[in-house]
């Protein structure tokens, strides 16, 4: 128990990183199928620590270590299910005057049964 409070005294001397220091890392493999966190930076450990489904790798360690209000980084695990990769949406194509023209008539029609609709 000595050791653990020896690596947080000298972490906690040590508590200011460089914005490159301060990092997020995630990784993933077919083997253990969940998310391996590695991160330093506050907000991210925040939302970490405040997810259910967030483990903590070292739970005798990140328990000492997370007595000080701000921890420097934590690791650990999320499902995999718990993380979804989105992919930017796709340009959309600009439309040419016929089909411009189409969507119109498609449009008044549309706009026409339902005040026929709502009058009846």
């Amino acid at each position: 128990m000595t050791e653990i409070v020896e690596q947080v005294e000298e972490i906690k001397g040590n508590q200011s990183l460089t914005k490159y220091e301060r990092e997020t890392i995630i990784s993933c493999d077919d083997e253990d199928n969940r998310w391996y966190i590695h991160t330093s930076q506050q907000p991210m450990i925040r939302r970490l620590l405040k997810n259910p489904l967030f483990e903590l790798q070292d739970k005798q360690f990140n328990k000492a270590y997370s007595c000080y209000p701000n921890p420097i980084s934590i690791e650990g695990f999320l499902p995999h299910k718990a993380i979804t990769v989105r992919t930017k949406k796709k340009a959309v194509k600009p439309l040419t005057d016929e089909q411009r023209e189409v969507l119109k008539q498609r449009l008044k029609k549309a706009r026409e049964s339902i005040k026929r609709a709502n009058t009846l």
